[in-house]
């Protein structure tokens, strides 16, 4: 059995798949799945939470295999252009190899029956809408930081990335990051991994279908599919979380407050319990090594004081690392401290931590 297919296309087709690739007790999942059917080769990868599916053209007989080496079929490629010919010679009843011609050069390699690799199945009367990828790429990665890791099977909502209505999110019970889009509004809620999301950046700035199944949401173009596993629909809603009025609002420079809250963090080391006192203009942490402090210059600063993990600000900051300056609105000592920037679509909230009372005074 033999068909032909552009080398170029196909290595590339290869490269893009082989991003969902990864160490498994189950070898098949460290390979790539190659079929071709009625004039089409795909190409399949799956972690088995998420499938990245590649389709080219191809002409020839009806074949299909997995590589047992996936990594040195792709150094190969990488050096194949025009025509390149791929023969399957069957070994026994499962296994076999591939003989593979691409003008003067020649390469064989090992592959192994097709039948045990896991279907992936297709979404039925899904929902769908379409959507820029590199546009929700760029909202999922402002967001994915603030969810848990660790805890997909007890609380799916905290360990994905949300998405209700126009909004995409995260949060772990500790802090949130949320991005707004009005002109992008999902049909109907549901939670996504936010790592099998990364693999939107295959898209480029491509546009795609997206359609929401009752198992699974898939993403699509005319050449390539990503399925990612849905975890459910219970999404919360963010808004009950956000202050609904302000007692003082401050700007401060971004570079300066990421500077300031660094230099603490390398003073304190391992902290188990690294909460900073904000107040006024002042930063501070008592630690078992010792007392520091430093001070950052600001505008609206009042006198309410509160305390935040050093850790999560430092997270919510670099979402908003690229502008020069961020807003942080504070409503309370005990209510949620809000972070945006001039501009921007998205937001980050961080809960206040309670000081102890020498920490405080």
């Amino acid at each position: 059995m033999r068909f032909t297919v552009d080398a170029r296309a196909f290595s590339d087709a290869m490269s893009k798949v082989s991003k969902v690739l990864r160490k498994s007790p189950l070898p098949i999942l460290e390979e790539i799945a190659v079929r071709v059917e009625n004039g089409l080769c795909t190409l399949t990868a799956t972690d088995l939470e998420t499938w990245l599916v590649a389709e080219l053209p191809a002409h020839g007989d009806d074949v299909s295999f997995v590589f047992s080496r996936t990594k040195d079929v792709m150094k190969a490629c990488a050096h194949f252009e025009g025509e390149l010919a791929i023969t399957f010679v069957p070994k026994d009843e499962r296994d076999g190899k591939i003989e593979v011609l691409c003008g003067q050069r020649a390469a064989e390699f090992p592959v192994i029956a097709h039948e045990d690799y896991p279907e992936c199945g297709t979404i039925e009367d899904g929902i769908s809408l379409r959507l820029n990828a590199a546009a929700l790429f760029r909202r999922v990665e402002r967001v994915r930081y603030a969810a848990e890791k660790g805890c997909l099977d007890r609380r799916p909502q905290s360990a994905c990335v949300q998405f209700r209505e126009d909004r995409v999110f995260s949060l772990d019970g500790r802090r949130m990051a949320c991005d707004t889009q009005p002109d992008t509004v999902f049909p109907v809620p549901c939670l996504l991994l936010g790592d099998a999301l990364t693999h939107l950046r295959a898209f480029g700035e491509n546009e795609v279908a997206v359609q929401i199944g009752a198992h699974k949401v898939c993403f699509s173009d005319e050449t390539l599919k990503l399925y990612v596993r849905r975890y459910g629909v219970d999404t919360y809603d963010p808004d009950v979380a956000i202050p609904k009025a302000y007692r003082e609002v401050i700007t401060v420079q971004t570079d300066e407050l990421l500077r300031e809250l660094t230099y603490l963090k390398e003073c304190i080391g391992s902290c188990t319990f690294p909460y900073v006192r904000f107040a006024g203009q002042e930063l501070s942490m008592n630690v078992p090594s010792g007392r520091f402090t430093t001070r950052v210059s600001m505008v609206g600063r009042g006198d309410l004081a509160i305390g935040f993990n050093l850790r999560y600000m430092l997270d919510v900051l670099k979402q908003f690392r690229k502008e020069p300056t961020v807003r942080i609105k504070l409503s309370g000592p005990y209510t949620p401290i809000v972070v945006e920037a001039e501009g921007r679509s998205d937001f980050a909230l961080v809960l206040p931590v309670r000081l102890r009372d020498e920490m405080a005074a």
